[in-house]
């Protein structure tokens, strides 16, 4: 369905962004990370976050981050749950060296979780890069 769907998922998706953006008044994010589902040589094809960012450009002082991308070609849908958490360290690098990441607070898309390894890879190279503060937000929970 996510394959197909995305801009119909969008607008579900963004049922819940205001609760979001009330718990995060206080600390609101600089930087928006919409996780790569797969590895991409040309232009982005159209995120199911993508209606998220929309609304949240409008509220916040925020700016997509796009140095951060797959750099494997594997898929982790193949993978068993230990398999993902080692598959996922090696999945995921920065491409941009200029971006300037330290002291920023960061907020991680994800469209589904099902083991939370990519979410948990991703947040750890930003705090490795220097990010204040990491939120990982995602929009549907596996039942797997």
């Amino acid at each position: 369905m996510k394959f197909e769907n995305e801009r119909s998922l969008a607008k579900y998706f963004c049922l819940g962004h205001r609760f979001l953006a009330h718990d995060l008044k206080n600390d609101p994010p600089d930087l928006v990370s919409l996780v790569p589902s797969s590895l991409k040589s040309g232009p982005r094809p159209y995120h199911s976050s993508y209606a998220l960012l929309a609304r949240w450009t409008r509220l916040w002082k925020i700016r997509e981050d796009t140095s951060l991308c797959k750099v494997s070609a594997d898929k982790q849908s193949s993978q068993g749950y230990e398999k993902r958490f080692f598959h996922a360290k090696k999945a995921f690098g920065f491409i941009k060296s200029d971006r300037i990441i330290e002291g920023l607070h960061v907020l991680i898309v994800d469209d589904i979780f099902t083991t939370g390894a990519t979410v948990n890879e991703i947040a750890r190279l930003y705090k490795l890069a220097g990010a204040r503060k990491v939120t990982c937000v995602v929009l549907l929970l596996s039942g797997g």
